[in-house]
């Protein structure tokens, strides 16, 4: 790379970024003329272009429009959606199936979005982060043409939506599951550090470096124009509050726990220390989409570096990785993974549940002894909320959610373990299999009644008053 690069590369993102608010000020008047004429009262639009994927987030927005459907009845609700495929009952018999939500269809609608492969990250090589939210405005936009909803909710992450329908004169809700941008990947760049999302050659330069400090610098600056949109914030946890804060300067952004499915998770019946004690079999379950992020390269790794000591000890070892699986790319991360399995010597210790269903998920969870969970700086968790009330013992990354809102000492007992390096990952598993049944119960004990905090019960108390501030 010349030593120009860099700089003509700044000027290229400073002159993209300085042209958007000079595009919308042009757009500006006659874009809030025109939806004043077309705002509906008593609508609540919830922006959710993949409302039909069936992960936590969607937890999030059915969880909430139920809620608000009980406060709210005379209120119409809109969801705009990019599944084009589904029908409106498809949508909602999922969201039964999948949550056990029940959604009253009488005051519900689907807005269909066409636009939305627009939003997909492998369409951009480069500058994803900017074409996304650039995308995200454009998929507003198509929004904005088919309705203009007296409150306009954003529950999935996309900032540029936010300023389009406060222009539109929307009052205007941010539910947050993780930034966009952070103050830890402006930390990683500036220190140097490699990782999936640093890779070694831009850690090793100076220059580049430099150029993706610059442009994670402008694009925070975005971020920031964006988040002053909104009139009530939540995020899903304190890690992500502490984030939003600091990078929207904001002191009004409140925690709302994601709705977890606590009380299903508390009657399923751990099998798990039958197993150990019948078949000297040590079940870890990991579960997680496979992404880069999840790292379940340390889970093997772990694996591998307490398959002899407890073989010394007269168990064997078997890990079940419980994953989804969405397109190609994560086939090929499998596929690797199961290549360095091979070479590891841990292939038929590891046992894999791709896109597992719920019921299969319930077996996998009731036979583990040990839940471990390996991504750094999580935002929340549920799978580690999920696996505590379904009395496995969790063995979580010291870091994000899992460590500022959900492994921590409940009246001053332990709930589970944290670890950060792959030493302290196997150490942790070789002590809480020589703890012994008395100790591992008392663990569970602890954690079930630690989670009342994460149910749906407290989720709709804590939804239902940031709600308020705008209805």
């Amino acid at each position: 790379m010349s030593e120009t690069e860099p700089s003509v590369l700044c000027n290229l993102i400073t002159t993209i970024l300085y042209l958007i608010p000079l595009t919308v000020a042009l757009l500006v008047i006659p874009f809030k003329l025109i939806s004043d004429t077309r705002r509906k009262s008593n609508t609540i639009g919830f922006f959710h272009p993949y409302c039909n994927a069936g992960g936590g987030g969607e937890r999030v927005l059915w969880a909430a429009i139920r809620t608000m459907q009980k406060k709210y009845p005379n209120h119409k609700y809109y969801v705009y959606s990019g599944d084009t495929d589904a029908t409106k009952e498809q949508i909602l018999l999922k969201a039964r199936q999948r949550f056990g939500i029940e959604l009253d269809p009488t005051n519900i609608e689907f807005i269909y979005l066409n636009w939305r492969s627009l939003v997909e990250a492998h369409h951009y090589k480069h500058f994803t982060m900017l074409f996304q939210a650039l995308a995200g405005l454009a998929l507003a936009l198509e929004a904005w043409c088919r309705l203009v909803p007296e409150i306009f909710i954003d529950s999935m992450g996309y900032p540029l939506s936010l300023p389009a329908f406060r222009m539109a004169g929307s009052k205007v809700v941010a539910y947050v599951h993780y930034p966009t941008i952070s103050c830890d990947m402006l930390d990683v760049v500036e220190s140097r550090q490699e990782t999936f999302n640093n890779s070694s050659t831009i850690a090793q330069s100076n220059l580049l470096s430099w150029a993706k400090l610059a442009y994670y610098r402008l694009f925070a600056l975005l971020y920031w124009l964006a988040g002053k949109a909104a009139h009530v914030v939540m995020v899903n946890g304190s890690w992500t509050q502490r984030h939003i804060t600091s990078i929207w300067s904001r002191r009004d952004v409140s925690i709302v726990y994601p709705p977890c499915d606590v009380e299903a998770f508390l009657n399923i019946e751990s099998v798990a220390e039958t197993l150990l004690e019948e078949t000297k079999t040590v079940r870890l379950l990991s579960v997680g989409q496979i992404r880069p992020e999840k790292n379940h390269k340390l889970q093997l790794e772990v694996l591998a570096d307490v398959k002899e000591p407890l073989k010394k000890k007269g168990y064997k070892v078997e890990l079940c990785i419980a994953g989804g699986c969405r397109n190609e790319e994560d086939q090929e991360r499998v596929k690797s993974l199961k290549k360095e399995a091979k070479e590891m010597g841990i292939d038929e210790q590891l046992v894999w549940q791709l896109n597992v269903p719920y019921e299969d998920l319930v077996a996998e969870l009731s036979k583990a002894l040990i839940s471990i969970h390996t991504m750094h700086n999580e935002h929340f968790g549920i799978s580690v909320v999920e696996a505590m009330a379904a009395s496995t013992v969790i063995l979580s990354n010291d870091s994000g959610g899992p460590k500022m809102d959900i492994v921590k000492d409940f009246e001053g007992h332990c709930v589970g373990y944290l670890s950060i390096t792959r030493e302290e990952y196997a150490e942790t598993i070789l002590k809480i299999v020589e703890e012994g049944k008395r100790k591992r119960d008392d663990i569970r004990k602890w954690a079930r009644k630690s989670l009342t905090r994460f149910g749906e019960n407290a989720f709709e108390t804590h939804w239902n008053n940031q709600i308020e501030k705008v209805l």
